[in-house]
């Protein structure tokens, strides 16, 4: 009797090791998936490419500004009687001097046109890869281990649904940006071209008088058209450019970095076995999200009160026809920067004489050929 006890004893206490063994074999499974997912994810949420952009863009951004900076003062100073006389005795020298710093002008506008088109290239990659980071943020949610209580998958389905719509009205705001921003640059890039090709024909094609009266005369009207069209266009619209930018990567980085810092949250609840006491933020995703909503909203009513498209009392996120159509209206007012006929209609008549063939017609923007130019640019 007490044998048949033993031996049942003795296989009751083998079922229930071989079942705790087994129990404790899923418990570590789970426990290294989790800690495997976990690690995975452990602050590199957000994509390298994403800081790399901002880099590249800032770069961009610092070398065009150094490119533009005194360039009014050096042109006073560069196109002036006294810099181009460096020989009163030799008016041939110094004809060719006026020649040479006509030459640079045209080179400055050429070098600071390609600059532009640079800014503009790397600031759109960065408009675009914020966007991208925010979806790719927004994915990693789908990883989220899937065996869950339904009370909490609901709850995670509401926060993806809420970060979803936040993320949509986000990319609505930096393609706001972006439209500005890109066309603005792209629009005085276009000014600098033509302007810079223009001079540059007309020393070519025109045949400016070897004289110093021509020279001087052709001079001063290089050096006030010069002027006149930088200030229309470099100044007032380049800084709502560089405004805008600015103001839209601030707000784009602290964004990422708290849709990251969430993310980081939700992961860590799965760390601990109640998952109520740390996760009661899911409860109300809206709530949670609010100050990103707010922190959106704010750059919306920015980008519009700069772009001057509607008073701060309109509703936010209008839809992109209007904006649309306000960016254009300030990319016609850089395309008018150039005046019509430009330079004939200009010229003084006694200007205009110093040209052995003005009637030679200016090609057509489509029609120029860029004209290598070697000469180092002093301006």
């Amino acid at each position: 009797m007490n044998l048949y006890l033993f031996i049942a004893t003795f296989i009751n206490w083998l079922l229930w090791s071989a079942q705790s063994q087994q129990l404790n074999v899923s418990v570590i499974r789970h426990l290294v998936g989790t800690q495997h997912l976990l690690q995975s994810f452990k602050g590199e949420y957000i994509p390298k490419e994403f800081f790399k952009s901002i880099e590249k863009s800032e770069s961009s951004k610092k070398n065009l500004q150094n490119k533009l900076r005194h360039f009014l003062e050096k042109l006073q100073k560069n196109l002036t009687m006294s810099s181009v006389l460096s020989d009163p005795e030799n008016t041939t020298t110094s004809a060719e001097n006026y020649i040479l710093k006509m030459q640079e002008l045209s080179t400055f506008f050429y070098k600071a046109s390609y600059i532009f088109e640079q800014f503009a290239i790397d600031s759109e990659s960065f408009y675009e890869i914020s966007k991208n980071s925010s979806h790719e943020l927004l994915l990693k949610l789908r990883q989220v281990p899937t065996a869950q209580p339904t009370l909490v998958k609901v709850l995670l389905t509401n926060y993806f649904a809420e970060m979803e719509f936040f993320h949509v009205l986000f990319s609505e705001v930096i393609d706001e940006a972006l439209e500005y921003t890109t066309e603005t640059l792209r629009a005085i890039q276009k000014l600098f071209f033509n302007y810079a090709d223009t001079q540059s024909l007309i020393l070519q094609n025109w045949k400016l008088k070897l004289s110093l009266e021509c020279c001087k005369l052709y001079a001063d009207f290089l050096q006030y058209y010069s002027a006149q069209i930088f200030k229309c266009a470099a100044v007032d619209q380049l800084n709502f450019a560089y405004d805008i930018y600015a103001v839209t990567e601030i707000n784009v980085k602290y964004i990422i970095k708290q849709l990251e810092f969430r993310i980081q949250r939700i992961f860590n609840c799965f760390m601990i076995k109640s998952f109520t006491i740390r996760c009661k933020f899911l409860n109300s995703a809206e709530r949670d999200l609010e100050n990103l909503f707010i922190k959106l909203n704010e750059l919306e009513m920015y980008l519009d009160v700069k772009i001057k498209k509607r008073s701060v009392s309109d509703p936010i996120f209008r839809q992109k026809t209007t904006w649309h159509e306000n960016t254009r209206k300030f990319i016609s007012t850089i395309d008018d920067c150039l005046p019509i006929d430009f330079p004939r209609s200009q010229m003084s008549t006694d200007l205009k004489e110093c040209f052995f063939f003005l009637n030679n017609e200016l090609c057509s923007y489509n029609d120029r050929t860029l004209i290598n130019v070697t000469i180092n640019i002093h301006i």
